[in-house]
């Protein structure tokens, strides 16, 4: 089988554009989770959402930022395949490695932000005699929580701090992933093989699981349709003209998912009965059973993929904005503990839920957010993995196959949690991704 790679030599050392595309993608999540403070325990009521902070700008985040799970998912499958899946094919990345590479990045701050809201749930317990937004905080669900289990179907619903259950859906990815990589079963048509059976499983009630395989592997052929596109080599204007049809699939996807816009271009243009087939117009059905599907199917890859070819080409493409792959999977997971913070705040202050539809109480959050966020990865993220792996690739053996500071540093993605990190020596450790 021809390699759907492009020549190494021609890669970028680090997709920088992937970078910020995954750290907008982690704050949209935010913007979409602000519907938290107005839960009155464990339920949200009839709310002013129009009143939101800053909602005519900010509109979009608020109603479909729980879509950017999926565009995690879908750059975390892009990513995975471009740096993993011929080493692993070639026995160079063992399942050891692969484990600890992972652990060691999404685990410390797991733990340490699932402690926080534990003890800020048993205060909101004590307080008002109901958990905050997420009601299953019991021993079992705490357990499920420790070993990344929270959402593989044994919860019964959401737990602690909910928007792990991404990364609980991410492990079984990486099993999957590794597997398929190690069997050499990544071609084209069986990548489709698994984003059906995604499909299927999201339909017959595993909307997590589901959701996970679905976007994981189309970001599998993402990847695929990039070395394609890569070795093709387009030139300049080619380039122009893919990045003026991404932007518009931004508007047109939109359209299509909530009114259908292909399907009626499609009735309006296209239709004829000698289309039907038994009397039935399938062309038709396909494009209303894939119009809700818009986004991952059509959007988030072209979106990917016209970004990795522009930053092929250009060589930095979002340099500037790259620190916000930075935050992305801390700013995602810290997001609710900080919600938790601020509402027993306000509480303990007598201020009122009202309080959170003032563009103040917007920036204050993010004030804290953000900064919060960036020395996470700074002062724990990092220095927990560089203990974490520098022990674990203690053997010799292990820390040479191990991934090599180029790929380091050449891009991460939940979905922020991507990134394909090296292994510490004993210098100073290498730099290296919601809810429904």
């Amino acid at each position: 089988m021809r390699s759907s790679e492009p020549n190494a030599r021609t890669l970028p050392r680090h997709f920088y554009s992937l970078d910020a595309l995954r750290g907008i993608a982690a704050l949209a999540v935010v913007f979409y989770h602000w519907q938290h403070f107005f839960s009155r325990r464990t339920e949200l009521p009839p709310f002013a959402a129009t009143q939101q902070p800053l909602y005519f700008l900010f509109k979009p985040l608020y109603t479909d930022g729980w879509r950017a799970v999926d565009l995690f998912f879908c750059l975390s499958g892009f990513i995975f395949f471009w740096l993993y899946n011929e080493k692993i094919a070639r026995r160079e990345t063992s399942a050891k490695q692969f484990s600890v590479l992972r652990i060691s990045r999404l685990y410390p701050l797991h733990f340490l932000t699932l402690l926080v809201v534990a003890a800020g749930q048993q205060f909101m317990l004590w307080r008002d005699g109901s958990s905050f937004v997420y009601s299953h905080n019991d021993l079992f669900h705490f357990a499920l929580q420790t070993t990344f289990a929270s959402n593989w179907g044994f919860e019964q619903g959401y737990s602690f701090n909910g928007p792990i259950w991404s990364v609980s859906v991410e492990i079984l990815c990486y099993v999957l992933f590794f597997l398929v990589c190690f069997l050499r079963l990544s071609r084209w048509w069986l990548l489709c093989g698994f984003v059906c059976c995604g499909y299927y499983l999201w339909s017959i009630g595993l909307p997590h699981i589901g959701r996970g395989l679905f976007s994981f592997f189309i970001g599998g052929l993402s990847f695929q349709i990039f070395g394609y596109l890569a070795r093709c080599n387009p030139p300049r204007i080619a380039l122009r003209c893919l990045g003026v049809a991404s932007c518009l699939l931004w508007v047109l996807v939109p359209l299509n998912v909530y009114q259908n816009l292909f399907y009626r271009i499609y009735k309006a243009y296209f239709w004829t009965e000698s289309l039907r087939v038994f009397g039935k117009d399938v062309g038709g059905a396909i494009l209303l059973m894939l119009a809700p599907l818009s986004f991952e199917l059509i959007l988030f890859p072209a979106t990917i993929i016209t970004l990795a070819l522009w930053e092929l080409h250009r060589g930095t493409l979002g340099r500037r904005l790259a620190f916000l792959g930075h935050i992305s999977y801390s700013s995602y997971l810290l997001h609710f503990p900080l919600q938790l913070i601020f509402i027993g705040s306000t509480t303990l202050l007598s201020i009122q839920s009202g309080f959170f539809y003032t563009p103040f109480s917007l920036l204050l959050f993010f004030t804290v957010l953000i900064p919060l966020s960036l020395c996470s990865y700074w002062y724990f993220e990092r220095p927990c993995q560089s203990l974490i792996r520098g022990w674990a690739f203690r053997n010799p053996v292990l820390e040479r196959n191990a991934p090599n500071h180029a790929q380091q540093r050449a891009g991460s993605a939940v979905t922020a949690c991507a990134s394909p990190p090296s292994p510490p020596t004993q210098a100073a450790p290498t730099p290296p991704v919601a809810e429904p």
